[in-house]
């Protein structure tokens, strides 16, 4: 929502250049846009933001109990084959909220610098610990 906001308002302000000729104006413009988008984003996702962390270690015995004792974050360990290498791996998922992301991630430094991690953003998590299922 924020984003359609921010490409709409784009095209309005840039086009005030032609009515006003004030390059001051425009940016003006600009940044009291994205502080409004900034906020439409924050009080529509709110602090309810969630991650998605897939982690591919040797170590994953090791980061697994770190995660679900120290960050106090639930985990799924998946099978995985490496497509290159053709290795068997362990791969930890772990959906966490973004504030407890800086957590993993120093765990995960600590115990395996070498891990490879993607984080993503995760919309609609529900079950214990996160939303409750809405409907009839």
């Amino acid at each position: 929502m924020g984003r359609l906001l921010l490409y709409i308002d784009s095209v309005i302000i840039s086009s005030s250049f032609l009515l006003f000729q004030s390059i001051e104006t425009m940016i003006y413009g600009f940044v009291s846009m994205a502080i409004l988008a900034y906020t439409v984003d924050m009080v529509i996702s709110g602090n309810k933001q969630t991650v998605q962390f897939f982690i591919f270690s040797k170590k994953h015995e090791e980061l697994r109990h770190h995660i679900i004792h120290v960050a106090k974050r639930g985990l799924t360990v998946l099978p995985g084959v490496g497509g290159y290498s053709g290795e068997e791996v362990k791969v930890l998922m772990v959906i966490a909220r973004k504030s407890d992301s800086q957590v993993i991630f120093r765990l995960i430094k600590q115990i395996d610098p070498d891990a490879f991690i993607t984080m993503g953003s995760v919309m609609g998590v529900y079950g214990q610990g996160f939303d409750t299922i809405k409907g009839r």
